[in-house]
């Protein structure tokens, strides 16, 4: 297969240092990495990615905390983080969007009671806020590929007791993913349903993969992107 190249739209899942933006807040640090059982970025979901396919990175705009949400800088939906995935003239052809546990878990609406005209009050909305994002990456990279993934649930490393929180106060985890696919398909984007697979990826923290974690992402990754290559040529 030929070498695409890939840039990676995220929170801190897919952080690893020396790989993002200077300035930007990362979770992978040596510490992290250590803790994990990271030794390199190829142990990373898009590492491990990258290597099935022989891809190369781009640029990878993953910053750590950061939401869908919001108005400005860090949110996925700001202009700073949608022009930040490219090299001056150098484009990716594939743009992976993996993006929305943050708003999941400081509890961000997922629609608003009523109407809303002003921009600025939609992008407080998960629902809005990721169609505004993926309507202007569409502007923005109009020769590349963009691939927005559901999220997927989490498992706590040799805790079989533990539970993923289905819900904080009344909105659901399913409620975010079902906004996703929502997006998706009134924007024509390429979706890679993650969480349809129903795979629960390894943590520490309920949050952030292990080795372990990324591994079960990257395979996820590869199952929904193989279907995705065979259904239309690249």
């Amino acid at each position: 297969m030929s070498s695409f190249s890939i840039s990676i739209l995220g929170d801190s899942i897919s952080t690893y240092k020396g790989y993002n933006p200077p300035g930007y807040n990362i979770y992978y640090d040596f510490y992290a990495q250590a803790v994990n059982g990271l030794k390199s970025v190829h142990d990373t979901w898009w590492g491990r990615l990258m290597a099935e396919y022989q891809w190369h990175l781009c640029m990878n705009d993953s910053y750590s905390g950061s939401r869908v949400t919001g108005d400005c800088f860090p949110a996925a939906s700001c202009e700073e983080r949608l022009n930040n995935l490219h090299k001056e003239e150098k484009y990716p052809d594939f743009i992976l969007v993996y993006i929305g546990f943050n708003d999941f878990g400081y509890g961000v609406p997922v629609v608003s009671d009523a109407s809303v005209q002003d921009e600025e009050k939609e992008l407080a909305y998960f629902e809005s806020a990721y169609s505004h994002m993926v309507k202007r990456l569409k502007e923005i990279y109009k020769n590349s590929r963009i691939i927005c993934a559901t999220l997927m649930r989490t498992r706590f490393h040799r805790n079989s007791s533990w539970q993923f929180p289905e819900k904080y106060g009344d909105l659901a985890f399913e409620e975010y993913n079902q906004a996703i696919r929502k997006a998706c398909d009134e924007h024509d984007i390429t979706l890679a349903d993650l969480a349809a697979l129903d795979l629960r990826f390894d943590t520490r923290d309920g949050t952030h993969p292990t080795v372990f974690g990324h591994k079960t992402i990257a395979d996820a990754w590869i199952a929904c992107v193989s279907d995705i290559l065979q259904q239309r040529s690249v």
